[in-house]
């Protein structure tokens, strides 16, 4: 007979890990044996003939045969190991039993040392995401542009949940039972997801060209000679690195697709990066009219 098997996509905060641990037990109880966890999706199979109690630790192993043999010896059975350094052990369950057998920290201090080593790790990423933030938010006032702010969102996002799970790690009271956290993390992905995605596909969409122009004399005057046409698939500030080195003043313009110019210098020698131009969805040419030789280098970004 096949055995049967579920699987799980519930995603817990390891700041309330108490959590997993009682829905594990729940699960058990009700014939879902834990068969591998994991930080996003857990796998399970039917067996109502026995029942567990399941724990969790956190710790990096050097050597993960004598770590198993000392749970091993405390009666606790190993199950597996996640990527990010979660280990999940079991033990069959006796009614009998006080709950305290089945508590895989005996004292507050083993409990704190174990939230402590989670906290040390998250307080780390908190802070560089942290500085990653304020970084985006230099570049961001700057230079704004929407996937500028996306990053932003991002890690300022990040920072804060984690943060704020390093200062509930930290109570071991206050990380059991923690409500809302469920909701939490369900939004936390969401943004992360979503604005990865979107700060990517923004990125993909934006205009990048770099063209140069050069001539040593000309026979006749050149007007409006409309050399570049390019598309604004949203509406953002973009960014227009511009070099003239001509004999007599030449027009550089940015036209639109209503004929009207949304930038325009007439110099005989100009050099500017990072020309800010707010420009809505739309068709765009490049636009130049000089009597003379000239040197002519632009970049839109």
């Amino acid at each position: 007979m096949s055995k049967e098997y579920k699987r799980s996509f519930r995603v817990y905060s390891a700041w309330n890990y108490q959590k997993e641990i009682e829905d594990l037990n729940e699960a058990s109880a009700q014939g879902w044996q834990l068969v591998r966890g994991g930080c996003f999706h857990s796998k399970f199979v039917k067996n109502e003939d026995l029942r567990f109690r399941y724990q969790l630790d956190y710790r990096k192993i050097e050597d993960m045969g004598r770590y198993i043999e000392m749970f091993r010896e405390q009666g606790w059975e190993y199950i597996n190991s996640t990527f990010n350094g979660w280990h999940y052990f079991r033990k069959l369950y006796d009614p009998a039993l006080p709950e305290e057998t089945y508590e895989i920290f005996t004292d507050r201090e083993s409990l704190a040392e174990m939230n402590g080593r989670w906290a040390r790790f998250a307080l780390i990423i908190g802070i560089f995401a942290g500085l990653f933030a304020l970084l985006c938010a230099a570049r961001l006032f700057m230079a704004p542009t929407l996937p500028r702010l996306l990053q932003f969102l991002i890690l300022l996002t990040e920072a804060v949940v984690l943060i704020r799970g390093v200062l509930i790690m930290r109570n071991p009271e206050l990380s059991r039972n923690r409500r809302g956290d469920g909701a939490l993390l369900a939004v936390f992905f969401a943004v992360l997801i979503i604005g990865v995605v979107s700060n990517i596909w923004l990125s993909g969409l934006r205009p990048h060209y770099m063209t140069s122009q050069q001539t040593d004399e000309i026979d006749e005057p050149i007007v409006d000679n409309r050399w570049l046409e390019f598309d604004v698939r949203y509406p953002d500030y973009y960014y227009l690195d511009l070099r003239i080195e001509a004999d007599k003043p030449l027009t550089f313009e940015v036209i639109d697709e209503k004929q009207e110019t949304v930038y325009s210098v007439t110099e005989t020698a100009f050099q500017e990066k990072n020309i800010r131009l707010r420009l809505p969805k739309g068709k765009y040419w490049f636009s130049m009219s000089c009597e003379a030789g000239f040197e002519l280098d632009c970049e839109l970004k």
